[in-house]
């Protein structure tokens, strides 16, 4: 990346003009600009277009050429329980011992989070993520947001573990909770609307890159009262308000046994869905359902990993692509990335599609990987497509790479392409990785650490 000292002329100063790319706008359109070019400015972006128009408007302090390779929206993963990240690989070391990952959770300290945090954020910047999504997993949210001023990247964060039933959780997902896990959860319904909130300060400075949203642990934890509070303060603040639902298709289908119509049918009639809503999971999304959901732009985080395991126990109908063709704001997500890493989500999503019966193309994986991320948080007016006025979060792909084919550039970068080709990223226009190294953070000191906080988690809980 060169830096210019330019002669005085009559074009825009600008702090960065990244040209001869092959830019995936993601924007309404789907335009694809060949030999294009961004200029930033302020950590915006000022504009996009071809490089010779850009180049002749703008004069850039720094000048960087993508010879070349494809620059496109950085992705955003859409829900990921952090502070599980070093849990990956523990599941097997758990058979046939009695320990449980809520044995696990509950031994989480601060530290433990915050090595959790920071050994994803390396791997999400090598990957080309410049943001991630927390949905209340975080017994020490202070512990993770310092991840971002560490590494550069986006955080969002809500309150930990917001529930007055957690009870139902340990009764249908045993496996996952346990009391001394719960033991950290609220008690009542008032500690839980005491928590609902509390981290919405994130919000206060505009320019951070931690923010902040309204959220439940859900899954059949809260009660009506608890989910209608949730709801009417992400309005008031103008958040989403996200929950786990339908993560377990059968579960969900007793809830509508019981209630004796589709949920979403009752939901809708009680008036609780609106486009400050995003629904993890939903792996029951009934032929009815895609059009309530799109009349009232609630969002959906698809975890293609978690939707596979369930069209294999039954009761899943997972019309994640439909949704999306139905105008379905579809965010694609890791939540625990045990069988793949975060650059393969992409060929997750594409072979669960397939899974499902009605295959989704490399521009719909692509635009559910940034812009319909981006929109199930509520950030799609900032983030997720290279357009003007837009925060400058985008990666540029190294051009002598394997999937480089120049046929379906989406397919090839969005769902083919792996860590390897990530050649600069940049977030709030700061150059955040260069030449594939992360630039902020000291990776082997984070992998130690990782690895430390793993050692001891293990013996605290009789597994060392």
């Amino acid at each position: 990346m060169k830096t210019r000292t330019t002669a005085a002329d009559d074009r825009l100063i600008c702090d960065l003009v990244v040209h001869n790319a092959v830019l995936l706008t993601v924007d309404a359109a789907d335009r694809i600009i060949a030999n294009g070019a961004i200029a930033v400015r302020d950590g915006a972006i000022a504009a996009v277009g071809a490089s010779r128009e850009i180049l002749a408007q703008y004069n850039p302090r720094q000048l960087l050429d993508a010879s070349g390779g494809v620059v496109h929206p950085g992705f955003i993963d859409a829900h990921v329980h952090i502070s599980q990240y070093t849990s990956r690989s523990v599941l097997s070391s758990m058979e046939g011992t009695g320990v449980t990952m809520g044995d696990w959770k509950s031994a989480l300290t601060p530290e433990d989070e915050h090595a959790s945090a920071a050994l994803a954020a390396v791997d999400y910047l090598k990957s080309g993520h410049t943001g991630f999504v927390d949905p209340g997993s975080i017994f020490s949210p202070d512990a993770v947001a310092c991840v971002s001023e560490e590494s550069g990247i986006r955080i969002w964060l809500t309150d930990p573990y917001v529930a007055d039933a957690g009870v139902e959780l340990k009764r249908h997902f045993p496996e996952l909770a346990n009391d001394s896990f719960l033991a950290r959860w609220p008690k009542t319904r008032d500690e839980a609307l005491r928590r609902l909130g509390s981290q919405l300060f994130r919000n206060k400075d505009r320019n951070s890159r931690v923010r902040a949203f309204i959220g439940l642990y859900g899954e059949g934890t809260d009660s009506a009262e608890l989910f209608r509070a949730a709801f009417d303060l992400a309005r008031q603040h103008g958040v989403q308000m996200q929950e786990h639902l339908g993560y377990s298709p059968l579960l969900y289908r007793q809830r509508e046994s019981a209630i004796g119509t589709s949920l979403m049918e009752h939901m809708r009639d009680q008036g609780l869905l609106n486009g400050h809503v995003t629904f993890v999971h939903m792996n029951a999304v009934h032929s009815g359902d895609v059009e309530i959901l799109a009349a009232h732009e609630v969002g959906i985080v698809w975890c293609p990993y978690g939707q596979l395991q369930m069209l294999g126990r039954g009761g899943a109908e997972g019309r994640m692509v439909e949704s999306h063709r139905a105008g379905v704001k579809v965010g694609i997500a890791s939540d625990i990335p045990r069988a793949v890493h975060f650059n393969c989500l992409g060929s997750l999503a594409t072979v669960t599609a397939a899974a499902t019966g009605l295959a989704a193309s490399g521009r719909e994986i692509l635009r559910m990987r940034t812009i319909g991320s981006a929109a199930t948080i509520g950030a799609a007016s900032e983030l997720g497509s290279l357009e003007a006025g837009k925060r400058a979060d985008f990666v540029v792909r190294r051009p002598d790479v394997s999937e480089n084919l120049g046929c379906d550039h989406a397919l090839e970068f969005g769902v083919l392409a792996d860590a390897q080709s990530v050649e600069f990223v940049f977030i709030n226009g700061e150059c955040v990785v260069s030449q594939g190294e992360v630039l902020r953070a000291d990776i082997h000191a984070v992998i130690s650490r990782a690895q430390e906080s793993v050692r001891s988690l293990a013996a605290r809980i009789g597994l060392a």
